[in-house]
């Protein structure tokens, strides 16, 4: 028997927009029609003519650090993910390794019992004692490994170059967090005493070391094969370097933040040590290049970085911006943001939302076609969007734990009115509907890089 029919929607495929709906059975799609020819079902939700989309897959957020859990855990992170439209998320590693099958299996087991939606994540952060592990970890079902080339977690390109013949043989790819540490160093030395303002922390990480940790990886993976994800592009000159890689064919993909899209760095004084994240927000230039190189395919997917704290972590009441946290929220705000300052504003297009959000990322994950499409057979991760709908951000909406947000008293517009997971509402009218344990463990399989853009 089929369990739900949401009708009378402008069905988001990724050959265009359908008028119509589609129905469920067995948490999958099994039927996309026009309303009169869609069958019989348990429950009938009306669209309203608003906008079904795919569920949208967060490539890069930190919801469940067991050292951690006064921040986040799977069953907060995943409310305020269903809020946002998000049915699948990657979670990344913050301050505990994840880099044994034994870790992996209890990081599954917590997941299966406190998330709402479905859910996979990295292992790491890879070093020269657990390089070696990687062939287990892709045994384990996780195929996607992280490495800095910074602090607090930098490794050797020695490492880095292990890592890329590793996930070359076994169809992983490893994500690097691209910032030069010699040019922090030296950068942050120049600042002296003068941490006293927000903005300090994004001088003394320039644009500078982006563009030359990315350009070095790029290198690198030109010459061992794999996988090489490039973690939250914020620059003009990190995205050209991308680009080159791209051109020349070497298989590198990257992603980029909705704070990176949406405020600049001379903001950082006026917000605070909200603002304060790394790599740190950019120029209004670097804004602008961002939005472009999503536009053209250079940057694949849109993902939160999701790693909020609770308040006084970030108010510590010292004027030295080094002590605030450096994290912000965004797996409740993804959605939103692309679809105010992208749809909206005529950014972005709606083809173009479907891939970044949902289609490219379940490619490099090695979740499609069973996630990140509308299509038979395919889970039934949909979300019903009112695009007309504008909506004032504050904290009183939030569903983490920490319970503020770096968009408070924004007016967006575009809302993500319900969200379903294998055709299970999880959010609607403004409620979550969803109950932990919901969500599943999704085995990453081989990730196409190529076929992304």
């Amino acid at each position: 028997m089929v369990s739900l029919v949401i009708k009378n929607a402008k069905v988001l495929l990724e050959s265009g927009i359908v008028t119509g709906g589609v129905a469920v059975e067995d948490g999958r799609i099994c039927a996309i029609a026009k309303d009169s020819h869609l069958p019989v079902a348990d429950n009938v939700i009306d669209a309203e003519a608003k906008l079904l989309i795919p569920g949208l897959i967060d490539g890069h957020a930190h919801v469940h650090d067991p050292n951690r859990l006064d921040h986040e855990d799977f069953t907060s992170g995943s409310m305020a993910a269903a809020a946002g439209g998000v049915t699948t998320i990657v979670d990344m590693p913050l301050t505990n390794q994840v880099d044994t099958p034994s870790a992996v299996e209890e990081k599954i087991r917590t997941g299966n019992k406190m998330s709402l939606v479905d859910f996979t994540f990295y292992a790491g952060m890879m070093n020269s004692e657990n390089v070696k592990m990687i062939p287990s970890m892709v045994e384990e079902g996780i195929a996607g490994f992280k490495a800095f080339t910074c602090e607090p977690y930098q490794t050797t390109n020695g490492v880095i170059t292990k890592a890329l013949s590793e996930v070359s043989e076994y169809g992983g790819h490893l994500t690097v967090h691209c910032e030069d540490q010699g040019i922090l160093d030296e950068f942050g030395k120049s600042l002296g005493g003068d941490w006293d303002a927000p903005i300090s922390h994004a001088l003394s990480r320039p644009n500078l070391a982006e563009e030359l940790a990315v350009r070095q990886m790029v290198s690198i993976v030109k010459n061992t094969g794999g996988h090489l994800h490039v973690a939250h592009i914020t620059t003009k000159e990190g995205v050209s370097e991308v680009e080159r890689g791209k051109l020349q064919g070497t298989m590198v993909t990257t992603e980029v933040c909705p704070h990176h899209l949406v405020l600049e760095r001379d903001e950082m004084n006026l917000i605070g040590p909200k603002s304060k994240m790394n790599p740190p927000l950019r120029s209004k230039q670097d804004r602008s290049a961002l939005w472009s190189a999503i536009l053209r395919g250079t940057i694949d997917i849109t993902v939160s970085d999701h790693a909020p704290c609770p308040p006084e972590k970030k108010e510590t009441g010292n004027d030295d911006i080094r002590v605030a946290w450096s994290g912000v929220d965004g797996i409740q705000m993804i959605l939103r943001v692309l679809l105010s300052e992208g749809i909206s504003k005529g950014r972005l297009s709606l083809s173009r939302l479907l891939r970044v959000t949902s289609r490219n990322p379940a490619r490099i994950f090695g979740l499609y076609p069973r996630k990140g499409t509308i299509r038979i057979g395919a889970d039934a991760d949909l979300v019903i969007v009112d695009q007309h709908r504008e909506e004032k951000i504050g904290p009183e909406m939030m569903l983490s734990k920490c319970g503020w947000t770096l968009y408070e008293g924004m007016t967006m517009k575009g809302v993500p009115e319900a969200t379903f997971v294998r055709g299970t509402q999880v959010f609607g009218e403004g409620q979550v509907t969803g109950k932990a344990g919901h969500g599943e463990f999704l085995r990453m399989g081989c990730g196409n890089a190529m076929e992304v853009r």
